[in-house]
């Protein structure tokens, strides 16, 4: 494994090279004598992670810290030691990745302060989530040694916390291996089914691409790079068909061309060529739902069968194969990185962290909010504003402007008059209705989802309260 990540970390500069075979060296006396469940020296691990990272050509201090990401956890080497040799940086990146001692707490309390300590890191440093993932990835690839149990417990852990993390930072290939590799522990019956009814599908599948494919290459007017096609993760593909989602929607065509203009040329040749299903475009150029997702999507009919037809400028395409690197990339220092993380998490760690009065009640909150799905909604003049589905018009109204929030007497939501509770949904247009006077009660905290509402409005409260009084 020396030779293979040697090999892969070959984009490294001179001295950022020699930093990494210290590395390798330093795991390999720290965890001496220590064996995983497998029977492998503890080492092979760490150093599995750090070939994981090295695939998305991950920065030397990542590559360090996952070299020696269980060193100051699980020896008896302190941090400061780590930073006096490889500096206050990697020390940073390891400390967030290192567990509590466990002490006399519940198992739930435990997991959850160790959660909400890698989420604290991470919120200052994205890469502490990374190297997480990686480490994650590798523990469920080598799940099979441990008891049924065991197995049951963290591939559920996986599927809930890590698989919707890993999706957040468009980390795509290492969610859809986590899905699979946890789905296959939670439900091996099912997973055998869904592999084999999406091998018969696949089938099908592949003369829908042939057609598309002649087609468009037959026609002069698309600049086209490549024609690939894909299929949704196996676990979310399940999850898809039991939301009574259709067969057409766990596979898609995907049409990449040379800049984001000829995507709409394209899709109208598309349209010209196979008939297209109403109700079906979304414009993810034009209205970016997430950093990792600019694509025009369809659907149109080819050999009598409902195909998604997703659109993407072949920037846009090796964009989201990279995911979250793009952005650590150009992050020069800690104020960059900080803003990457917060640009990808949001405020919602910082505010679930000063809402919540217990380690447990702070996961739960993350949970709800920053892993659902996320959906746009726009105002009276089209900004766009992401909320998590189950957010209300009182959430959507402290995410555009907390001053005006403040004010909000009702809204109209696509034309109609509403309540500030009303639950709000995907593309609905949002009109906030503003009093003169200052509208917030208590009963407010009624109607409001996200942590960042709640916080916001829980400070205004009491600051009310204390003028009062």
């Amino acid at each position: 494994m020396e030779n293979v990540i040697r090999k892969k970390v070959d984009y490294l500069t001179k001295e950022e090279y020699e930093s990494v075979q210290k590395a390798i060296q330093f795991a390999k006396n720290a965890h001496e004598g220590q064996f995983r469940a497998t029977g492998e020296p503890y080492v092979t691990h760490p150093m599995q992670v750090c070939n994981i990272l090295a695939d998305y050509g991950a920065d030397c201090s990542s590559l360090i810290a996952a070299l020696l990401h269980d060193v100051v956890e699980d020896t008896s080497i302190p941090l400061k030691e780590l930073q006096g040799v490889f500096g206050e940086e990697v020390a940073s990146l390891v400390d967030g990745l290192t567990k509590t001692a466990k002490g006399s707490v519940e198992e739930d309390e435990y997991k959850a302060s160790n959660f909400k300590k890698l989420l604290l890191a991470a919120e200052q440093d994205i890469r502490v989530a990374i190297i997480k993932l990686a480490d994650r990835l590798h523990n469920m690839r080598t799940l099979s040694v441990k008891k049924v149990e065991k197995r049951i417990s963290y591939a559920n852990e996986t599927v809930v916390f890590f698989t919707p993390l890993a999706e957040k930072l468009g980390l795509k290939k290492m969610q859809a291996e986590l899905e699979e590799l946890a789905f296959e522990q939670l439900q091996p019956t099912m997973y055998e089914k869904m592999c084999t009814f999406i091998h018969n599908y696949t089938n099908l599948f592949n003369r829908a691409i042939e057609q598309c494919r002649l087609c468009l290459q037959n026609n002069s007017t698309c600049s086209i790079q490549m024609i690939v096609w894909d299929k949704e993760p196996i676990y979310r593909a399940y999850s898809l068909l039991q939301e009574e989602y259709m067969l057409s929607d766990l596979f898609h065509i995907k049409i990449v061309t040379d800049s984001p203009l000829a995507c709409y040329s394209t899709l109208g040749v598309l349209h010209q060529l196979f008939q297209p299903i109403t109700s079906s475009f979304e414009d993810n150029l034009a209205i970016q739902r997430t950093p990792f997702s600019r694509h025009i999507k369809t659907k149109v009919m080819i050999c009598d069968m409902e195909i998604t037809v997703i659109i993407q400028a072949e920037k846009d395409y090796l964009f989201e194969e990279a995911g979250v690197w793009n952005f650590l990339q150009e992050a020069k220092g800690k104020e960059q990185v900080r803003n990457v993380s917060t640009a990808l998490l949001k405020d919602s760690i910082y505010s679930a962290g000063v809402i919540s009065t217990s380690a447990v009640e702070f996961y739960d909150f993350v949970s709800l909010e920053l892993f659902q799905r996320e959906m746009n909604v726009f105002t009276k003049q089209l900004d766009v504003v992401s909320l998590p589905e189950g957010a209300t018009v009182l959430d959507f109204a402290f995410a555009f402007d907390p001053s005006v929030a403040t004010h909000i007497g009702g809204a109209k939501v696509n034309g109609i008059y509403k309540s500030i509770g009303e639950l709000l949904h995907n593309m609905d247009v949002v009109e906030l209705i503003v009093e003169n006077q200052e509208q917030v009660r208590w009963e407010w905290l009624h109607h409001v989802y996200t942590s960042k509402a709640m916080h916001t409005l829980s400070e205004i409260l009491e600051m009310t309260e204390e003028d009062v009084s």
